[in-house]
Order: C-alpha cells, then structure tokens, then sequence
C-alpha cells in the first residue's frame, strides 16, 4: 500500500545538505524559499502562477528551476488544499505493523474516490475525548503526489518531506509550551481554524462560507465578517476548554490576505480577552519582502527542517 512515507523513502537520498528549502501550493500559485544554514533570512523566494487547474506540473518545473540552490538542498512540500483531504477517524484496532493497510480502507468511509486512486497517511491526536480513540487522517491524490515528488526528485538534492498545510502551520509552534489558536486563509479555500501546542494540532476546522474572505470590503468586515469569526474562534475555544480539557490559549494568530486585515484583526480583538495578533508578527524575522500570506505556511515546513537540524547539531556537540 502506498503512503506518504513510503513515497518518501522511495525518492529519499541519504546526504547532507547546505542548503533548506520549502515548496508551498495554494489553489492558484505555488511558492519557494530557500534558506542557508545559519542564517533566518531566505536567500532565494520565488513565485509562480498557477496558469490553469491542471498544468501543475509545468507550474512546479518552473519554480523549482528558479535557483540552482535546490542541488544543494533538503526541500519540504506542502500540498495544495485541492488535492489533499484531512479528517478525524475511529483509529483501526490493529497492530501497528498492520496501520498502514487498516487506514487505506478506512479512508473508504470518507471519500468517493477509488482506494488505488489516493494515497494515506495519519497522524495521532494528542489529547481525546473521553473514551475516543481517533486519529487524524491524510488522503490524497496519487498521482498528483508521485508527480510532484518526481519532479521534486529531479530538481533538488533531498525531497525530505511532502506534508499538507495544516501540519506546515503546526511547524510553527514546535517550541511552544502554551497554545495558540489560529485563523488562516489563502484566496478560493476554505477557512482553517486551529489550535496548536509544542508542535501539536489539537484541534482543526475548515469552515465554509469565507472562500472570498480576501476579497472582503471594509463593510463587510465591519458589518459580519468579524463577528462571524468572532463566533466560530469562541466555539472553537469552548470545545478545546471543556470538552478537551485543556487550558486557554495564550494568543490568537490572523492570517487573511486582505488589505483590510488589521482592522479584521482590531474588531476580533475587542471579543477576547487574550492577544489577537497577526501571524506575520511571529515569522517577521524569517519572511522574506512580501506581502504574500502563503509564504507563512512555507516558513513552517522549513522550520521543522532547521529544528531537526538543530536538534541534531545540539547531539553532536554533546
């Protein structure tokens, strides 16, 4: 059975690499940065146009042969909202050794696809419901995964990791030991709300209804828009509090490509009693000269390449 991790070691190369890199996708562009180690400021950022629905691999070839960086670097992807879906499953009582095989054919209750058309993956859920046992399920296209991990293969050093958008904006929270909730939208895609600690998702939403939120008018903000948000980041709250168990969240994080933003940001601020800041605030350090929301998610996925290579530079020296 095919997953994501198989994929991944199957293309992977066993090198060091001098440089790190991130590849984000949205529904209309994709996105690179390239970061030397040592230093927080991207070296390299590249944008590119999504020209239709189905020319990605055209898009990808372009992007990637902006720099020849990439021979020399470990390079995460981040997949697309349209070709990745992301649900909460009943965990299949099997053997570890036997998951793989258990989540392909659980992913049957979820979607109208045939199974050889998709591939899985999962990822455990730090804290349950009383008396639950769940996990967080990934069930992607394919083709479209082997296409860009080909492609991705051809172009840079080491395809380390191809992941999807919600666990890239986890990345960002790996060292924090209080949680935080956050509000992210990219243009044409649903709403993401969800709450992270000490890189953990411990709860996720995608809501409907917000698709054209960063085409909003200051009216419309005003006058729906943030109270709406206003409701669904409390039920949110009350689900993580009550029914979770857990403490508040310490900071509330907007990401919404809306040149109306900070007034987005003011009006929900006036509902709650913790900060409500904007994301960019967090990665200002790592970002590099744009105005662009979607390069927030692409600095998480190399963050979790440069912890791991912390991480291991910290062993060595032990």
């Amino acid at each position: 059975m095919l997953s994501l991790k198989t994929i991944l070691q199957k293309f992977s190369k066993n090198k060091n690499s001098l440089y790190y890199a991130s590849l984000m996708m949205t529904s209309t562009a994709a996105y690179l940065l390239v970061y030397k180690k040592g230093q927080k400021n991207p070296i390299h950022t590249a944008e590119q146009s999504l020209d239709g629905s189905e020319d990605w691999l055209n898009c990808i070839t372009q992007i990637l042969d902006s720099t020849p960086l990439l021979k020399q670097a470990s390079l995460n992807v981040v997949l697309p909202g349209s070709q990745y879906q992301l649900f909460v499953a009943d965990k299949p009582d099997v053997a570890e050794s036997e998951m793989a095989a258990a989540i392909k054919y659980a992913a049957a209750d979820y979607i109208n696809s045939p199974l050889d058309e998709v591939i899985t993956e999962y990822f455990d859920i730090p804290v349950q419901q009383h008396g639950q046992n769940k996990i967080n399920l990934v069930v992607a296209n394919k083709n479209f995964v082997l296409m860009v991990a080909k492609v991705c293969r051809q172009k840079c050093h080491l395809l380390k990791r191809i992941t999807i958008d919600e666990l890239a904006y986890e990345d960002l929270f790996l060292q924090d030991h209080e949680a935080s909730l956050l509000v992210v939208h990219h243009p044409n895609e649903q709403l993401l709300v969800q709450i992270v600690k000490e890189g953990e998702i411990y709860f996720f939403r995608r809501i409907r209804g917000y698709d054209k939120l960063d085409t909003f008018a200051e009216l419309e903000i005003k006058h729906g828009a943030a109270d709406g948000l206003s409701l669904e980041i409390q039920r949110s709250l009350d689900y993580f509090e009550s029914q979770l168990r857990q403490a508040p969240v310490k900071r509330i994080y907007i990401s919404v490509q809306n040149k109306h933003e900070n007034q987005l940001i003011e009006q929900i601020g006036e509902n709650f009693d913790v900060p409500v800041l904007p994301l960019k605030n967090r990665l200002i350090d790592e970002l590099p000269e744009s105005d662009n929301h979607a390069y927030f998610p692409a600095v998480g996925a190399v963050q979790e390449l440069l912890y791991e290579h912390s991480k291991s530079a910290q062993g060595d020296a032990v």
